[in-house]
């Protein structure tokens, strides 16, 4: 899947307003400076790069269905020429804007590689690559969707295509957004296909080492962002020309860069190692900023001290994300799968009725809500993934939050369509297709590596091979060990201790200098002022959060979901 550097679009429809769509392009210039403006009569759109008459503002790299490439004169060709949006055969990281036969179509690809925000406004409507583009139109009102603070609170992003403002939208994934004589219609184009093959797991790691290496050998980027997992490494054994940069953190962060050195060493590949900054105050507020919306990740401050010193050294880069989602690379898929066995072992109504008399351990009392959960699987799946569950929402949240939420839908409306199925693993995989991959680990990578000037290229999110993942049968694609196919593929590629070294991701500093300044962070953005300004929630419940965040797992999931929302709330709702 591959990705052109970042660019920037955005307009005015219905209406022409040249003014509001500089400002808009002013506020995205770290995207791409749209200097590239049209005016027609009742619209003025602008984009980082040149535009075809009738205009057609393209943000990624898209595809036919045959896999050639297009541009956006190919592209409005291409739907020019349909009888309904539907039967768009469009692949590939993109969003766009095209005037198709008098109507705007605002489209945007299945995965969510590429961000696209719209809102209707005074007759007309507005669209932007980024949420702080569309709010500098002064054409949009900055209200809270209160009903997406509380999925943020519970799932660590807020799920589209709703956003953290009121009646701001994210285009839907796979979709058209069209619209015509100010009415909004959606047509869907693109969708996953979750049906599983029958295929032998020899078969499978073959064919997955064939589709990989395809996939990375059409990446424009001739340099690799390594780390010291199979995810990189597998990258650059099939694509020996790739030159790998390891970017190294502080230890308190991550310990990778002597295992990052010996994957290099094992493999014979020449290793450029960088070192990036201590981590400071300001970059909470800068990251805030960039990601458009609160998401709960104290990854994100990592990520963004990756990218700061990578944009030393390119600005576009091949990367490994995508992996773990659509290869089994997180214990969840196994383990939650695993546990549904004590569906016919544990009684429900027994289980409810000891909750209450559980001792107050996280840990004891998330296990106790499981089992009691264990015949519904989204509240399964929430009781033990979520950041406060629903009755510590319950007292976090001011009588005024909690009156306005009663009539809305809870949490586990967003993910109940991704429970259908029987299979708690394929249900856990329809929810990071639709909300864990666009809204949170794409949603990071995009906005903080666009704040930096960086593109990135995705060979595991590359359509052929996603496609060929999503169809393999659970018990090929997972195991006790993250990623067992993968580590099959490539045996007799990679050195045995670099395809079978365990997985390890970012950590939260639990001491030292970093943890001193997070701890300055938190107290100076978490405030009983800004609270009680924002009367959502009630200041004695957020500062208990605030001053016990090292306590366990969960206690640092709520510390940072706070963070990050009141860290957003004073760029966005301060400002």
């Amino acid at each position: 899947m591959t990705a052109p550097a970042t660019t920037a679009i955005c307009g005015v429809l219905g209406k022409r307003d040249g003014r509001a769509v500089r400002a808009m392009a002013g506020a995205m210039k770290h995207r791409g400076h749209a200097r590239h403006v049209v005016e027609g009569g009742n619209f003025t759109v602008a984009s980082s790069l040149p535009l075809p008459d009738p205009p057609c503002l393209l943000d990624g790299a898209v595809r036919d269905p045959d896999g050639g490439k297009l541009d956006a004169a190919a592209l409005l060709s291409a739907c020019s020429g349909l009888r309904k949006p539907e039967a768009l055969g469009a692949r590939g990281p993109f969003t766009a804007a095209a005037f198709v036969d008098s109507a705007w179509w605002l489209i945007r690809d299945r995965l969510g590689a590429k961000p696209l925000y719209y809102a209707q406004s005074g007759g007309g409507l507005v669209f932007a690559s980024e949420l702080k583009g569309l709010l500098a139109s002064g054409l949009v009102a900055k209200r809270l969707n209160l009903a997406s603070v509380d999925r943020y609170l519970t799932l660590r992003c807020v799920p589209g295509p709703e956003t953290i403002l009121q009646d701001v939208y994210r285009v839907p994934l796979g979709s058209i957004i069209r619209y015509a004589g100010d009415a909004v219609t959606v047509h869907v184009f693109d969708a996953f296909d979750l049906e599983e093959r029958r295929i032998s797991r020899d078969e499978a790691a073959g064919r997955l080492a064939q589709l990989l290496e395809a996939a990375v050998n059409e990446c424009q980027s001739s340099r690799l962002l390594w780390s010291a997992g199979i995810d990189c490494a597998a990258l650059g054994a099939l694509n020996p020309s790739l030159e790998p940069l390891f970017v190294a953190l502080k230890w308190a962060w991550q310990d990778e860069a002597r295992r990052a050195r010996e994957s290099a060493r094992l493999m014979k590949r020449k290793l450029t190692t960088a070192s990036a900054s201590r981590v400071t105050e300001s970059m909470l507020r800068k990251a805030a900023y960039h990601l458009d919306e609160p998401i709960a990740d104290a990854s994100v401050l990592a990520l963004w001290m990756v990218a700061e010193e990578a944009s030393v050294h390119g600005n576009q880069f091949v990367s490994g994300h995508g992996a773990d989602e659509i290869l089994g690379g997180y214990p969840r898929y196994h383990f939650l799968q695993k546990a549904c066995g004590a569906k016919r072992l544990v009684p429900s109504n027994v289980m409810a009725g000891l909750v209450p008399a559980l001792p107050p351990n996280a840990f004891v009392r998330r296990g106790g809500h499981y089992l009691s959960a264990i015949k519904d699987n989204a509240e399964t799946y929430l009781s033990w993934m979520s950041v406060f569950e629903q009755d510590e929402r319950a007292v976090l949240y001011t009588d005024a939050m909690q009156a306005a939420l009663h009539e809305k839908d809870g949490s586990a409306s967003a993910m109940r369509a991704h429970f259908a199925h029987r299979n708690l693993t394929r249900n856990m995989l329809s929810l990071d297709l639709s909300i864990g991959l666009p809204d949170l680990l794409l949603a990071q990578c995009d906005r903080i590596m666009a704040a930096h000037g960086i593109g990135l290229e995705f060979p595991y999110l590359d359509n052929a091979l996603l496609d060929f993942a999503l169809s393999l049968p659970s018990k090929v694609k997972y195991g006790v060990r993250s990623k067992p196919l993968l580590r099959q593929a490539m045996k007799g590629r990679l050195p045995g201790r670099v395809r079978l070294r365990a997985r390890r991701g970012f950590r939260t500093p639990q001491s030292g200098p970093s943890f001193r300044v997070i701890e300055n962070m938190a107290h100076d953005t978490i405030t009983q002022e800004r609270v009680e300004a924002a009367g959502l929630f009630k200041w004695r419940r957020v500062e208990r959060v605030r001053d016990t965040w090292t306590h366990n797992i969960y206690r640092r999931r709520q510390f940072w979901a706070l963070l990050m929302f009141f860290a957003w709330y004073r760029e966005f709702m301060e400002s």
